[in-house]
């Protein structure tokens, strides 16, 4: 996926910030072209998850961010979000690429701090039921050195469509992509125009942060007054990070939980990088005000391990556990 071409001379970012495309809204507004036309949903367009041509195999999902969107190494929620998608799709294959699926849960291994894009995800059916309900599938994520940075596994579970509601193909389930049509700012419908306001608000954050448009999407508005070891944030849902029922995509989720961990565990100022994360999906994550709420369960020399909850309108929809390890000197 390339980026929209610039209209003008990008800002010089401040020290030690990263530097960003200046045009964000278009990149945004060309990823809605193609949630329109191609199926998937924004927050996966946005993020930059593509088709990928295996040689004489199925096509499969990969991850391949627009600089604008992600300039710099893969944050870990959108490796989430891959590991998410390739193994549902691996799951679809066997039951039927029209189904739709829910996330029960998600054990993801973080093999490695710094990820280069693209991230290629070669997901598999472990288990199947025999109503064809119920799965587990596992995944391993390679980038762009070949080299392994995240193994998951996930169990998911064939859920109804919502009345009313036809579920699109995904790109790598259709034997060729449909065009994209060119879209302006006067195209886009309340809930596109939505979705590209949050992606460039999430630029300004990314620029003043010296972050990435990907990490800033999910970012919490963090409590400054909680007890030592504890983490607490708030985010407001729209649809720039909604799946194609309308619900809070799983990787997403999963991301929120870890940056709500992470807080918890960086009381300290020690660095620590993520070692592996369990999400268990309760519920769909679909109302206005998500808050996610982390306490460290322990901190060693070694390791540490943090729990998180996720509610949504005072609901609870996700609950987790994360280790890490401490970051490797340069």
């Amino acid at each position: 996926m390339s980026s929209a071409p610039s209209t003008g001379d990008p800002t010089p970012a401040r020290p030690g910030e990263v530097e960003h495309e200046p045009n964000i809204k278009a990149s945004a507004i060309a990823a809605v072209a193609r949630t329109r036309a191609q199926g998937m949903h924004y927050y996966g367009q946005i993020l930059g998850i593509t088709p990928h041509p295996a040689d004489g195999g199925p096509r499969r999902p990969r991850l391949t961010p627009d600089p604008s969107v992600t300039p710099g190494p893969v944050p870990p929620v959108a490796l989430a979000a891959i590991a998410d998608l390739a193994m549902g799709s691996a799951v679809r294959t066997v039951v039927g690429a029209g189904r739709r699926l829910g996330t029960v849960s998600m054990t993801l291994h973080h093999v490695a701090p710094v990820i280069t894009a693209p991230v290629v995800p070669a997901a598999q059916v472990v288990w199947l039921d025999d109503e064809h309900r119920h799965a587990l599938a596992r995944v391993e994520c390679t980038d762009a050195s070949g080299a392994l940075v995240g193994a998951g596994q996930g169990w998911f579970m064939a859920l109804p469509v919502p009345d009313g509601m036809d579920l699109r193909l995904l790109p790598w389930e259709v034997d060729e992509l449909a065009p994209a049509r060119p879209l302006t700012a006067d195209d886009l419908e309340p809930q596109e125009r939505a979705a590209v306001e949050a992606t460039v608000r999430a630029g300004e954050r990314a620029r003043a942060h010296g972050t990435s448009v990907s990490e800033e999407l999910t970012a919490l508005t963090w409590d400054t007054d909680t007890p030592e070891c504890t983490a607490r944030g708030s985010l407001r849902i729209g649809p720039a990070l909604t799946n194609r029922v309308g619900h809070l995509q799983g990787g997403a989720l999963y991301g929120i939980g870890l940056a709500a961990a992470a807080r918890a565990v960086a009381a300290t100022g020690t660095r620590l990088d993520p070692a592996e994360g369990s999400w268990q999906f309760l519920r769909p994550g679909d109302g206005e005000h998500l808050t996610a709420e982390a306490t460290v369960s322990r901190r060693g020399r070694g390791a540490a391990f943090a729990s998180v909850t996720l509610t949504v309108d005072g609901r609870a929809v996700g609950a987790g556990q994360f280790a890490f390890r401490p970051r490797r000197a340069d």
